[in-house]
Order: structure tokens, then C-alpha cells, then sequence
């Protein structure tokens, strides 16, 4: 799909979205929106996984961690695998195929019922738990692979144990790209707060989107800093600990992931709060934002709390996940409709935005 040039373009412009994929009335309610807040320096904040990507990146990083033997039912910490009834059946680490059978067994047993309202967040959290021990050098190694994976026999996708479990490899939404290139242009304070692990997210965001967003006219790419996802504590040779949240700012080597930077540390168990998932990632954007933002953007039930934290809200509605629409049609009705911008997508393999 094409994407809209617009290099030397006046930023007083008005902001014009041509990516084909794009609703009309999704195209015209961005597009005022973009014009209305130019050049205020407002800030507008994005969920990753599903949103600006088809895909999640976190899982794929796990799956790749997973297949090549970095991560093994044998080599995860004991006291991070319980035992558990999944219906009939009792799940333990050590009977799993592989350690991603054990993630996907783990999100079922801790949803209850309908007055969860945040059945998925432990299971995200695992996610990036499960790699305590491991050198930051592994996590980084593995998001690059998961990002230009390459199976002919099975192409976009990953998979781990064949017939058991297999996950997309995340590719970039071109309409999303043509939407931040705009709200670059516009001078707009860009965010993204993600479910999957910080530096998977961060390392697209930084060796993958910024390359395409400067290519398709962007005055400037995103900020590493910019970027939130679940982290650890990190640890160096000398016992002392770190969190991402300030290395980050502090070291611009680490900012880029630079392998001479982040050789020096390993994860440790410990997660930073707060964790950026449910209500968490409200918690989030008012320590990193301190006010409300102008436009906030996500696909899942998990971005529905930050989402109503929005002026604007832009829901990503993915045709294959009914039950997700169902749960956001319940936020529909207690927010102002008005502020609410509906945008279908079809996140199957070789599927796209739906015009």
C-alpha cells in the first residue's frame, strides 16, 4: 500500500491521510484532529502489538527465545512456573512441549469470569518474567530475528514445537506509519506504552519504524525514551541495579540497544513499576505525560483504561477477535461516542486495514 510522502510540506499544513486502507470516517475524524492540535506539542499515545503492528512482538521474541533453546521448560526459574488445573487437566512446566505452550496455558486459568477486568495481565507480565537470568545481549538478539524471520515452509510465522504453538511475525501497518509520519509533521508529542517486554518494542521502534517513518517524511523519528514496555531490574557485573526507565535517558548507546551497551547487564526478576498493562498503563502515562492526552490509540481490552484517558480515542477493531468488540462495545457506552474513532482491521496473515 502506498504511503504519503510529505517531506517539506509547512507543518500549518492540513494533514491529509491517502493510505487506501483507511475508513473514510476514520481518514476525515484523524485528519481534523491532526489539524485542530498542530504544532501544540500535544501528546498522543499508542498501544504497539496489534495496533501499530499486525502481530505482537513480545510473543514472537518468546517463540524465538523458545526455539532456538535460549529458553526451555528446564532452564526457567521453578518459582516462576506453578502448577495449575486447566480445566480437566493439570499444567506443569516440565510436561509443556515447549515454554510458550506453558504462556498460552497460563492466560486461560487466570480469567474469572466477567467480573475480571484484567484477566490477561499476569500472563503479559510472564511473558517478560520468564526471561530472568537471561543476558539483555539474548532478548535483543532474539526481537532482530523475530522481526526478519525467514521459513519458507511456514512464511510469516513462527513456529516453535510444529502442530503445537506458532506466532505472526509482526509487520508494520502502512496506514499507522502514514498516521505518525502526520503527527511528526504536526509536532505532536509521540508515546508509545506497550504489554510486551521494553526492549523488543523499543528495538522496533528504533532499527525498524524510525528508518521507515524518516524514508516516508518524517522530520524526525521517535524518541527511544518515548518508548515504555514491562521491564526488570537490570543487574551489571558488580551487583549494582538498573532500571530502563532512567539508562534510557541517561545513555544514548543504550537508547540505540548497541551491543557494547547492553552486554553489560542481565535481567532480573524484578519488575519495574508500574507495569504497562490494564489500569497499569495509566499509572504510566501519568508519570511519563502528567496530563491527559490529546488522541491515545489500541485494539485490545487491555488498552481499553488508557484509551478512556484519551480526548480522543482511536480503537483499532480487529474483525477476528468478537469478544474483544463485545467488551469495548460496554466502553462505547459509558464514554461520549462523539470521541471515539472505529478503525476495522483484518489482523489475519496477508490481511490489512479494511476501507
Amino acid at each position: 500500500m502506498p504511503i504519503s510522502k510529505k517531506s517539506g510540506a509547512s507543518s500549518a499544513a492540513r494533514c491529509r491521510l491517502l493510505a487506501p486502507g483507511w475508513n473514510e470516517r476514520t481518514r476525515l475524524a484523524l485528519s481534523n484532529l491532526i489539524s485542530e492540535g498542530a504544532n501544540q506539542r500535544l501528546p498522543v499515545v499508542f498501544d504497539f502489538d496489534n495496533t501499530l503492528v499486525c502481530g505482537d512482538i513480545g510473543e514472537a521474541t518468546l517463540a524465538v527465545l523458545a526455539r532456538t533453546g535460549v529458553l526451555t521448560p528446564d532452564s526457567v526459574p521453578p518459582h516462576l512456573c506453578p502448577r495449575f488445573r486447566a480445566g480437566q487437566n493439570v499444567v506443569k512446566m516440565e510436561n509443556c512441549a515447549d515454554v510458550t505452550e506453558y504462556y498460552e496455558a497460563l492466560l486461560s486459568p487466570t480469567v474469572h469470569g466477567t467480573r475480571d477486568t484484567q484477566p490477561l495481565a499476569n500472563g503479559y507480565a510472564w511473558a517478560t518474567q520468564v526471561m530472568e537470568g537471561l543476558p539483555l545481549t539474548e532478548v535483543v538478539n532474539a526481537t532482530r530475528a523475530a522481526y526478519e524471520w525467514s521459513d519458507p515452509e511456514h512464511p510469516g510465522v513462527i513456529e516453535v514445537t510444529p502442530g503445537r504453538t506458532a506466532y505472526p511475525v509482526p509487520f508494520f501497518y502502512p496506514e499507522m506509519v502514514e498516521l505518525l509520519v502526520q503527527l511528526l509533521e504536526h509536532r505532536f508529542d509521540v508515546w508509545i506504552i506497550s504489554a510486551s517486554n521494553a526492549w523488543s518494542v523499543r528495538w522496533m521502534v528504533i532499527h525498524a519504524l524510525n528508518p521507515r517513518l524518516l524514508e516516508c517524511g518524517a522530520p524526525s523519528p521517535l524518541r527511544a525514551d518515548h518508548v515504555v514496555g514491562i521491564s526488570m531490574l537490570l543487574e551489571d557485573r558488580n551487583d549494582r541495579l538498573y532500571k530502563d526507565s532512567v539508562l534510557v535517558q541517561e545513555s544514548a548507546a543504550y537508547a540505540r540497544l548497541e551491543t557494547a551497551a547492553v552486554k553489560k547487564f542481565t535481567l532480573t526478576g524484578q519488575l519495574h513499576y508500574p507495569v504497562p498493562t490494564y489500569s497499569g498503563k495509566i499509572a504510566v502515562i501519568y508519570d511519563v505525560l502528567g496530563r491527559t492526552p490529546y488522541l491515545v490509540a489500541g485494539d485490545s481490552p487491555g488498552d481499553l483504561p488508557m484509551l478512556s484517558t484519551g480526548r480522543h480515542r482511536l480503537w483499532i477493531k480487529r474483525l477476528n477477535k468478537p469478544a474483544y468488540q463485545k467488551t469495548a462495545a460496554g466502553w462505547f457506552r459509558r464514554a461520549d461516542r462523539n470521541h471515539w474513532i472505529i478503525q476495522s482491521v483484518d489482523a489475519r496473515p496477508g490481511g490489512g486495514f479494511v476501507a
